[in-house]
């Protein structure tokens, strides 16, 4: 599944308006951050130790929305065999590249531009998608295209939409929402989203996985992992 981290992107099931909306103007942001710590999000870490407990070790990962890449890129580090990350950013995708041969992994990822919901994914031991669920409006075509990539590891963290922390969460997608509806014209029509948990977590069994790990992190995220049957024995 690894290719030349500089080579052209080929899974451009994408819009490039939409592609070019938000995501590129995060990227710098992204980028400092990366320049000081490993992982840019600080639900990233916790969710790569959890990942490490099932296994990474010799494993692919396919990271769907994979930003910069830390988390693939990071996940090589720590032994996966090799990882390729899809994102809608083309700008985003040129970053994750770079970043990968600054830290030394060219060779063993690949980044290319695409819509996790509708571009082919490869198959991969590991699928994980970090803070991804919260950007789409419908989140049953990134499931369907996601699950059907997975091999022994599923794990995701989104926005927890139950309890105190989920009515927090709300409020604050509200007011985020308000603030790219004033900038309309900027954003092209981008909102956030907060699923419900409970229904990402029944496809996700239906699908054949089993959770290994489900907890709330940083009070605003939800962290899980699960595994095929198989795994676990």
């Amino acid at each position: 599944m690894a290719s030349d981290s500089r080579s052209s992107p080929t899974l451009r099931l994408v819009d490039d308006e939409q592609g070019g909306c938000c995501f590129d103007d995060w990227v710098d942001h992204w980028s400092k951050r990366a320049n000081t710590k490993r992982t840019i999000a600080g639900v990233t870490a916790p969710l790569l130790a959890a990942l490490e407990e099932v296994g990474v070790r010799g494993r692919s990962v396919l990271d769907v929305g994979c930003g910069i890449g830390d988390l693939g890129i990071e996940a090589v580090t720590h032994g996966a065999g090799q990882a390729f990350g899809v994102e809608l950013s083309i700008k985003a995708v040129r970053e994750a590249r770079r970043l990968a041969a600054a830290r030394g992994v060219a060779d063993r990822t690949s980044f290319e531009v695409g819509d996790g919901a509708k571009a082919p994914l490869p198959k991969a031991d590991i699928v994980v998608l970090n803070r991804v669920f919260c950007c789409y409006p419908d989140v049953d075509g990134l499931l369907d295209n996601s699950l059907s990539a997975a091999g022994a590891v599923y794990a995701f963290t989104a926005p927890p939409s139950a309890g105190l922390a989920g009515a927090l969460v709300r409020w604050q997608t509200r007011f985020a929402n308000l603030w790219y509806r004033l900038r309309d014209k900027k954003f092209q029509g981008f909102r956030v989203f907060v699923h419900d948990v409970e229904r990402i977590d029944a496809r996700v069994r239906a699908a054949g996985f089993l959770p290994v790990r489900s907890e709330r992190r940083r009070v605003v995220w939800h962290l899980a992992v699960y595994v095929r049957p198989e795994e676990r024995n």
